[in-house]
């Protein structure tokens, strides 16, 4: 009788998933929290390149970034494609809430302070994620810090543990991202530093990468047309 008590206990223990905690909970509730939109000045390098310019997410695409350094007549074109690209995906959206929606509800609290807690988890991809960018997901483990105080993103960071081959023709030998942010005046944190380090193969040809993005000043916020 007592064995049939002590297997149900268990069985009912299994039945239910991880009880949230409380702090993610919180964080996933400020994802998408109203506020003003910034325009902000920047660095940029790639190993190759190294630029200061202005963005303003108020301002037609092809025109939002404004580049300080270098002069037009240094840039590549790799970089002039990477300017391009990056104006074109300007929102004005810097904010690192979206990093909360990686953390899932029952990620393992690791480290704990007065002000902070970090958690070690396997990120959430989202719903714009394609198939390869999900069996990448699968494969990494991150952590993230978050404020005590309202469950603001604090810092971010994904590795690879291990090379992974996500298809025939492509393997990532190593993968290093980390993430900073702080806090805007309204209260929101936003992403002010961001590295990342990939390396690996496509069609038979190596690549090594290494970018590393700043927001050096926040400016007034601006008017979305």
């Amino acid at each position: 009788m007592h064995h049939q008590v002590l297997l149900a206990s268990i069985a009912v223990l299994f039945a239910f998933p991880a009880a949230a905690d409380p702090l993610i909970e919180q964080a996933h509730a400020s994802t998408g929290a109203a506020g003003p939109l910034y325009a902000y000045e920047m660095e940029y390098s790639d190993g190759e390149m190294h630029a200061t310019g202005k963005v303003d997410p108020s301002q037609p695409e092809g025109q939002r970034i404004t580049i300080y350094t270098p002069d037009e007549s240094e840039w590549d074109d790799d970089f002039r494609d990477t300017m391009t690209s990056i104006d074109s995906e300007v929102t004005g959206d810097i904010f690192c809430d979206d990093l909360a929606a990686q953390i899932p509800a029952t990620a393992r609290r690791v480290e704990e302070t007065d002000d902070t807690v970090q958690f070690a988890f396997t990120p959430v991809p989202d719903e714009e994620s394609d198939d390869m960018e999900r069996k990448i997901l699968k494969k990494v483990k991150a952590s993230a810090t978050l404020s005590k105080a309202d469950g603001q993103v604090l810092s971010f960071s994904m590795s690879l543990p291990k090379p992974f081959k996500p298809a025939m023709i492509a393997k990532i030998n190593s993968f290093q991202l980390d993430a900073t942010c702080v806090r805007a005046p309204d209260g929101r944190t936003y992403l002010e530093a961001m590295q990342m380090d990939v390396s690996g193969s496509a069609m038979m040809q190596a690549f090594s990468q290494s970018v590393t993005q700043r927001i050096t000043k926040l400016l007034d916020p601006v008017t979305m047309p």
